[in-house]
């Protein structure tokens, strides 16, 4: 079973776009994420938000709960 999320979903990209909307800078959003308990660098959020690397499941819960979006705005289809 994969438990990381499907490319096809653009999960990245929209990360990178609620991020921008939040004012925030990977390496912002890197530490923000750190004080919730979830391990991850600017890095590793460059690469997702550029499908270089996919997101786990708890990572997804942890950005949803920092940038204060709901998993819909993540998952959604591109129209």
């Amino acid at each position: 079973m994969n438990r990381s999320t499907p490319k096809h979903r653009n999960i990245g990209q929209k990360v990178k776009y609620y991020r921008m909307q939040r004012g925030l800078s990977q390496k912002e959003l890197a530490a923000r994420l750190q004080t919730v308990g979830c391990d991850i660098t600017s890095e590793m959020i460059w690469k997702a938000e550029n499908g270089r690397r996919s997101l786990s499941v708890y990572e997804i819960d942890k950005l949803t709960e920092v940038l204060q979006v709901d998993y819909n705005a993540l998952f959604a289809q591109d129209g």
